[in-house]
């Protein structure tokens, strides 16, 4: 049992699909495949829905340019009726798009629920198409909408998934067409609310769906197919050095994601992790690669070290009134946060103080309004934060006092040790990422002892 999850860029055109087909079809056994829409469609649906509230017309003349797109690499289906049978696909998707931008031209604004149903028509476009091309190569395939299988709460544009509900909807409909040896394609990214309204699951959602469904059918694997050899010790464009990592744990990939490594989406490691199925991240152009496997000890090694940075944050200072400070701040400020949707990337708690990192769009109007009765917020903006995780951390305690000797001369307004003893993160000024970023993998990698596949 085995789920395989493709994105955009291994979904890009014909040529890229093919190479999809040719690594399902290399694979044994019952397959689930999870698809992110072509390469830059849900950039341009997200455009759309910002044309369709000042023009209907603008918005469905670039709308044609996207569904001309998907029939252009319909068009390389061998089978005649297959291609007529898409293309009618096709057409009536855009038909449902074309209906979601009028809604959001007649409301002259794109709402989330409103936008969720717009952008949910590339990964139903991508899954057609996939499940299209499958089937011309003779695989026995079942397209399912995702909508149907993934169910989640009511938050359009980060919806959170409802666990039992799709574990449910797996049984239900993903597990029968598996029993009939059937290679199922969904589309991933989307899901559907309490009232059965699309929702979408944040951006790089799609490899979230593939970790959920995955759990649900207790796969034996979960493969992320993308661009890349695997997951690496630091972003090459900063580091020219960095190298493939041979294996991840859990928590060390989970935090890599958090704070800035874009080959995951953060939330795809819980399913996963919960359920003890190890993922393999891959090069859909290069699949003879080993990757990178993911799994509770990190394949058992301890030598491993990287690096990752996450820009655009700012800091917020959540400080008690007076003397008020009790055991209670600390949840009550917690609380503000999670009510005003701010999302906390790491922090550090005093007994009268909670500083964390966020993104810097945070509504600090709402966090205002839910603390005011009893803190005051501050915030700092123009930040960044640099995140190490490894084993050696963990095994060597030499390597943090090092590394943080190599930060001395930069301003450090946090550090943290968010992964426990295998991680250490520091928020700093924007002007300073890519350097400590290399200092820190440098340092790490110039042991010969450091056990990096390449």
């Amino acid at each position: 049992m085995r789920v395989l999850k493709f994105g955009g860029t291994s979904v890009a055109d014909a040529e890229a699909i093919e190479r999809l087909v040719a690594i399902v079809a290399g694979r044994r056994g019952c397959r689930t495949v999870v698809v992110s829409a072509l390469g830059a469609v849900t950039d341009r649906l997200l455009e759309i829905g910002e044309m369709a509230a000042t023009g209907v017309e603008p918005a469905k003349a670039a709308l044609d340019e996207v569904l001309a797109r998907h029939a252009a690499v319909a068009g390389a289906l061998r089978n005649p009726a297959a291609l007529l049978m898409v293309d009618a696909m096709l057409r009536g998707i855009a038909r449902g798009a074309e209906r979601t931008i009028e809604a959001i031209a007649a409301a002259s604004a794109p709402s989330p629920p409103l936008l969720d149903k717009l952008l949910a028509a590339g990964e139903l476009w991508s899954s057609r198409l996939v499940a299209a091309f499958l089937a011309d190569a003779g695989l026995h395939t079942q397209w399912i909408d995702a909508r149907h299988v993934v169910r989640t709460d009511d938050a359009h544009g980060h919806a959170v998934p409802d666990f039992a509900a799709t574990e449910r909807a797996v049984g239900r409909l993903v597990r029968p067409a598996l029993a009939l040896d059937r290679v199922v394609v969904l589309g991933g990214f989307i899901g559907s609310g309490p009232d059965g309204a699309t929702t979408t699951l944040g951006r790089g959602g799609s490899d979230y769906s593939a970790a959920l469904v995955g759990a649900c059918l207790l796969a034996d694997e979960i493969e992320i197919w993308t661009d890349v050899d695997g997951i690496l010790s630091a972003d090459p464009r900063i580091v020219s050095r960095a190298r493939v990592l041979s294996a991840l744990s859990y928590e060390d990939a989970e935090t890599l994601a958090t704070f800035g490594a874009k080959v995951l989406h953060p939330k795809t490691i819980e399913p996963a992790a919960a359920r003890d199925i190890p993922v393999r991240v891959l090069n859909s152009r290069r699949p003879d690669e080993p990757g990178t496997r993911i799994d509770a000890s990190g394949a058992g090694d301890t030598s491993y070290a990287a690096v990752a940075s996450r820009a655009g944050l700012a800091l917020l200072d959540l400080t008690a009134r007076g003397r008020e400070a009790n055991g209670s701040f600390a949840s009550r400020a917690l609380q503000a946060l999670a009510d005003a949707r701010v999302t906390v990337i790491v922090g550090e708690v005093h007994k009268d103080r909670l500083t964390v990192a966020v993104d810097g769009g945070v509504n600090l109007e709402a966090l205002r309004e839910r603390a005011s009765a009893f803190a005051d917020v501050r915030v700092r903006s123009g930040l960044s934060a640099v995140c190490a995780v490894g084993g050696r951390l963990a095994s060597d305690p030499r390597l943090v006092t090092s590394a943080f000797a190599l930060l001395d001369d930069r301003r450090l307004h946090l550090v943290a040790r968010p992964g426990g003893s295998s991680a250490i993160a520091v928020v700093v000024d924007d002007r300073d990422v890519h350097d400590l970023v290399a200092r820190l993998h440098d340092s790490f990698t110039s042991d010969k002892t450091q056990a990096v596949a390449s």
